[in-house]
């Protein structure tokens, strides 16, 4: 697949490097980027060639530092009904593969969103979360009100969003926000070592314990012990199962098939 804002590798491990290229920009979002973004990771989300996707970005200072104000300055009303980040981020929080967020700087904005839409987030030294859209008489538009605080409390969530604090990188994972802090050199080196060991699961699996924990989450607990036996009988049907259990019991590899 090609982009116009971003970069696509896959790897032989079928790790997916999806990485935003508006360098000049601070890689900053516009609605071309959302939709580019929705395309792939609706392609991703079935392509058997993609077992994990890590989102970064180009350059030395940015993940995403938001949206461009250049064209965000020039929309009306009746131009935001049509919600392209909320589409893009809703992609990634339902992809059927897992998602990681290596945050190599700021994460401001529309990129702090893209981020906690992710199911990981492996931070650097230098990275910087931010939701400062209140500051531009504006607030976080791409499901960022509403997934912030499932993340981190309603207390944080409110002093980022309604404040504006900025949290880095070594605070993220005191708070929940990131699951580990690396130095920049390491960052994608250590989002691909994670990819890779997610990529070894069992794809079935990883697939229905993301929908099921996600369920259970923004549900009912009721709901989302109903939903967890249905997953678990679904997965004792399926040939990964006969194979986890016999690798393990041979001591070997399993070799999965997805199905």
């Amino acid at each position: 697949m090609e982009f116009q804002n971003f970069l696509l590798e896959i790897d032989e491990q079928g790790i997916a490097l999806f990485t935003a290229n508006r360098p000049d920009r601070m890689n900053a979002l516009n609605d071309a980027c959302w939709a580019e973004m929705e395309h792939f990771f609706a392609w991703a989300d079935t392509a058997p060639e993609v077992k994990a996707v890590i989102v970064t970005g180009a350059g030395e200072k940015a993940f995403i530092a938001g949206a461009d104000l250049n064209v965000l300055k020039l929309k009306k009303p009746i131009d935001c009904l049509g919600g392209a980040g909320q589409k893009a981020l809703g992609r990634i929080q339902k992809c059927a593969k897992p998602v990681i967020a290596a945050v190599n700087g700021y994460a401001f904005g529309g990129g702090c969103e893209t981020a906690i839409a992710c199911d990981f987030r492996v931070v650097c030294e230098k990275a910087v979360f931010a939701l400062p859209e209140t500051g531009l008489g504006l607030l976080p538009g791409a499901g960022g009100t509403q997934r912030l605080s499932r993340l981190i409390g309603l207390g944080r969530a409110q002093d980022m969003i309604l404040l504006g604090r900025k949290v880095g990188g070594a605070e993220a994972v005191q708070i929940g926000l990131a699951s580990r802090c690396v130095s920049r050199e390491e960052l994608v080196a250590e989002a691909k070592r994670m990819a890779g060991k997610l990529a070894a699961k069992g794809p079935v699996a990883v697939r229905l314990a993301k929908r099921v924990v996600q369920a259970s989450y923004f549900g009912s607990q009721e709901t989302g012990e109903l939903l967890e036996l249905l997953a678990l009988s679904t997965l004792c049907g399926t040939e990964d199962k006969e194979e986890g259990i016999a690798a393990f019991l041979e001591k070997r590899a399993p070799e999965f098939r997805g199905r």
